[in-house]
């Protein structure tokens, strides 16, 4: 038995260790975009159990309990693996998930291992996502009988959702054991959001406060009550006549339904009129989402009420990399682990950075500029001020004007675009206090 165990656990460290070797010998890579399938569960949570009390035995009582889980990328992002504590009514436990991308084969591999058997190792249950609900199988035995098991994963940044189920008669009817439900553990902001637009509205002259206000009045309470969030909205100190607002989304399907409930629904109808009549051009979108999980914003600043004061001076800055290509991950490392230094030592804190999202636009009543790949980062200032002093300790930064200059030189396909943005009078995102 213990060399049995023994056995099994050799076996899935040569395949763990095996599979970026695999990778780096050339073998055919179709789309390496799964591989950041669980970049939402990356983190730390609180986890609420259900599970049925016996299984296949036409059970109806269910154990409810709490647990903790922490989630951490490996394999050099090809894989991850969580630790969780479960506070079972009989007796607390630990146990370990790992999860690793195979690139060819487009699926992922899953493994449960449990402190309470540590010398057994189940099949891996085998699957991807589509639509943002990954679905995985494997065959099994349970108390001696063969069994096909499922495991169903709804992929929400702060609150995603696993089940499990087992079938006796190869997958024709299911009866589910066990669910998870996970709350992410506080931070000092609310996180968001796993798909965000950047959209910069070209006015008529003299029109930016009128849309302003209209959008202040009308726009933010009447999408984020769909779903959406209203994340922040800004004028374009570069240009009088822009508008600059970004909008979050918990995925691709809830951005398609929120849309449309929106853009077919009442308030929009009632207001879209006076709102388009200030407007030259609303087509300069860029769809992105979170370079990673923990890259998006962490908004601290409750809404503004209509009609507060704000004062006026803080100042978010936007930047916009472009690529010829999809941005890779050596980059983001180069960001984090250069460039973010950087800018905090000479105080400007990034708040958030993100990427391309590279989903086909799923509303194309509102277009996209899905041509583009680019990396967009956001650091804020409490005032203009703050914001040249910044500048100035920048140019004075060896790091930067060598290393950092030189890679982007070599990078970018163009200029870097750099926004000047003035929160409104209701935006969320706002500069430091």
């Amino acid at each position: 038995m213990v060399a049995t165990a023994v056995c099994q656990i050799l076996v899935f460290g040569t395949l763990l260790s095996a599979q970026p070797e695999q990778i780096r010998k050339g073998e055919e890579k179709k789309d390496m975009r799964g591989v950041k399938d669980f970049d939402f569960f990356t983190g730390e949570w609180r986890v609420h159990h259900r599970r049925l009390n016996e299984r296949l035995a036409n059970s109806h009582e269910w154990i409810e309990f709490d647990g903790t889980c922490a989630v951490r990328k490996i394999l050099g992002g090809l894989g991850n693996m969580d630790d969780n504590v479960l506070d079972m009514p009989g007796g607390a436990y630990n146990a370990v998930t790992v999860r690793t991308y195979d690139p060819v084969k487009e699926q992922w591999s899953i493994w449960w291992i449990d402190s309470r058997h540590p010398g057994s190792l189940d099949p891996p249950v085998v699957g991807r996502f589509e639509n943002g609900v990954g679905t995985f199988y494997a065959d099994d035995h349970f108390k001696g009988k063969p069994i096909r098991v499922r495991f169903l994963w709804t992929q929400r940044s702060s609150t995603p959702h696993w089940e499990q189920a087992f079938s006796t008669d190869g997958g024709k009817t299911w009866e589910t054991n066990w669910t998870m439900d996970f709350e992410r553990t506080a931070t000092n902001g609310q996180s968001c959001c796993p798909v965000v637009e950047l959209r910069q509205y070209t006015l008529h002259p003299g029109q930016r406060d009128v849309l302003i206000e209209l959008f202040d009045h009308e726009f933010i309470e009447s999408q984020e009550a769909l779903g959406m969030e209203v994340v922040g909205q800004f004028r374009d100190l570069s240009d009088p006549n822009r508008f600059v607002w970004l909008r979050g989304f918990r995925n691709m399907p809830s951005r398609a339904r929120a849309l449309e409930d929106f853009y077919g629904g009442p308030v929009w109808r009632a207001h879209r009129d006076a709102a388009n009549a200030t407007m030259i051009d609303s087509n300069n979108v860029l769809l992105l989402r979170p370079a990673h999980s923990g890259s998006e914003f962490q908004i601290k600043n409750d809404r503004p009420k209509v009609g507060a004061k704000t004062n006026g001076k803080d100042l978010i800055i936007a930047t916009i990399y472009y690529f010829d290509a999809p941005v890779t991950d050596d980059f983001i490392r180069f960001f984090e682990s250069t460039m973010k230094p950087t800018l905090t030592e000479t105080n400007a804190p990034v708040l958030a950075y993100f990427v391309t999202e590279q989903s086909k636009n799923n509303f194309p009543r509102l277009p996209v500029r899905e041509e583009e790949n680019v990396f967009v980062w956001f650091t804020s200032f409490r005032d203009e001020a703050s914001y040249e002093d910044h500048l100035a300790r920048l140019n004075k930064s060896p790091r930067w004007l060598e290393e950092v200059t030189q890679a982007l030189t070599r990078s970018l396909k163009r200029s870097p675009e750099v926004l000047r943005l003035s929160p409104t009078e209701r935006s969320r995102l706002r500069g430091h206090a």
